[in-house]
Order: structure tokens, then C-alpha cells, then sequence
């Protein structure tokens, strides 16, 4: 009894610590793969949040693309328009000007200089009609200098000295600006 009694009550104890340890692996197991699904979910949600993000990023890219590309035509526009005044000035420059310089006595006795456009009184309703020319200035005008201490005393020897009688006309006075 003894041997065969003993030999049955070992495979018992080692078929129970296979069960036992059968047990505890597979709960282990159970239990990675819980730990893994958690895990996984996680990892689903960040991508999902992250693929949330490059599309977002992906449409303003766009966006700003579409933006720089409209951005780029209006620079584009500029340039040219900048071109074509650069070109307009530089004519404007070459041309020369359109001024008559009157000596007056007083000249040297007033301080001040007045520029005085004086334009031929058929031209002035022309000019009104007609608008003016590139330079800003009336067809046919002269700008005249005249030495005064105001614009109306300026205005006054301009009127002086080309009558409204003679078919002129004074169509403003400003500061001479030297240069």
C-alpha cells in the first residue's frame, strides 16, 4: 500500500499544482489581454485625435496656400502698378517744366514767392470742361512768380498785370516751392 498509495497521492499533488499553476497562468493571461485591449483603446483614441489634428492642419495649409497664392497675385498687381508710376514719374520728371519767371521789384523785398497760374480766358472754360493734362496743369497755363507777403496781394499783382480785360484769367495761387 504504502508505495503505490504514496505514488497515487504524488500524481494528485502534482495533477492539483498543474491545475493551480494552469489557473494562475491563465489568469495572467486574461489579464495581459485586458491590459492590451485597454491599451489598444487608448491608442485608438490618440490616433483618432491625432488624424483629428492633421486634418485640421492639412485645411489650413490649404487655406493659407490659397491664401499666399491670392496674396502673391496682389503683390504681383502692385509691382506692375508701382512700375507704371515709377515710369509715369520718371516722364513726369524729364518733362520740362512749364514756368515763366516774371522779375518784380518787390521780389527782392518780399520774403515770400507765389506761384500764380495764369490761363487764357478761352481756355479756362476748355479747361473746366476738359479736366487737366498729366503734370496737373491747365493746356495752355503759365505759372508766373510774383513776390508778395499773401496769397491775395500776389493774386493781386497777377490780376495787375494780365487783365481779365485782356482775356486772362488767375486760376490759383500757392507758396513757391523751391526745387
Amino acid at each position: 500500500m504504502s508505495a503505490a498509495l504514496l505514488a497515487n497521492i504524488g500524481l494528485i499533488i502534482l495533477l492539483l499544482y498543474s491545475l493551480i499553476q494552469f489557473a494562475l497562468t491563465a489568469r495572467n493571461i486574461e489579464d495581459d489581454r485586458r491590459l492590451r485591449e485597454r491599451r489598444l483603446g487608448r491608442l485608438e483614441e490618440e490616433l483618432g485625435h491625432a488624424t483629428a489634428a492633421a486634418n485640421e492642419a492639412k485645411a489650413t495649409a490649404e487655406g493659407s496656400a490659397r491664401e499666399v497664392a491670392g496674396l502673391e497675385e496682389v503683390v504681383a498687381t502692385l509691382r506692375a502698378t508701382r512700375a507704371e508710376a515709377d515710369a509715369k514719374l520718371r516722364e513726369l520728371q524729364s518733362a520740362p517744366r512749364r514756368r515763366l519767371i516774371v522779375p518784380d521789384k518787390t521780389v527782392l523785398v518780399h520774403g515770400r514767392l507765389w506761384e500764380v497760374t495764369v490761363v487764357p480766358a478761352a481756355n479756362s472754360v476748355a479747361a473746366n470742361a476738359a479736366g487737366t493734362d498729366a503734370g496737373g496743369e491747365v493746356e495752355g497755363a503759365q505759372v508766373h512768380l510774383f513776390g508778395a507777403t499773401t496769397d491775395r496781394d500776389a493774386r493781386f499783382r497777377a490780376e495787375q498785370r494780365f487783365p481779365t480785360s485782356l482775356g486772362y484769367r488767375v486760376q490759383k495761387v500757392e507758396r513757391f516751392k523751391r526745387g
